[in-house]
């Protein structure tokens, strides 16, 4: 098994976890799916870079890479997937804008300090109160948003594809 094919199974049981977690959402808070979905995605993304060049041991050090990356990736699925996964132009930018807040879900990822929330991690809110994350709305249903379904529609291809090639 070579780095891409590791990086894309981890990706694909992170998403498979949380999915058992959405099962179970009534029991337990959003932190916990969250958390699978940002690993998911910063693997997925990693394996993608791989794929193309990439050299694993530089991407081990940092946590930001799916801001970037995994709207790359929905565009080049999308564009060979038009027929089987219809989107509106305005897919790729609301897609880019949740891989941004899945990235800032990442405790190691704090946008030069002003987000402090993460779905890992206790965090001290500006006014002093200490927050845990699964007392914390993260405001951030993928399941009710066009953009957020065809994105893990997306990252099941990816994944796919990456083990397969």
């Amino acid at each position: 098994m070579d780095w891409k094919v590791a990086f894309a199974r981890q990706a694909g049981s992170d998403l498979d976890a949380r999915d058992a977690l959405l099962d179970a959402s009534e029991e337990l808070p959003e932190c916990h799916q969250l958390h699978c979905l940002q690993m998911a995605c910063e693997k997925l993304c990693k394996a993608y870079l791989i794929g193309h060049g990439s050299d694993p041991d530089a991407l081990q050090s940092s946590h930001a890479y799916v801001a970037k990356t995994l709207p790359n990736i929905a565009r080049h699925i999308l564009s060979r997937q038009a027929s089987q996964i219809p989107h509106d132009t305005w897919v790729i930018a609301a897609i880019r804008n949740l891989a941004r807040r899945i990235e800032l879900l990442a405790p190691a990822v704090r946008d030069g300090g002003r987000a402090e929330t993460n779905c890992e991690y206790p965090w001290e809110k500006p006014d002093g109160e200490i927050v845990a994350p699964a007392d914390f709305n993260f405001g951030l249903d993928l399941l009710h948003q066009k953009a957020g379904v065809t994105l893990l529609k997306v990252m099941r291809i990816a994944i796919a594809e990456l083990l397969t090639r």
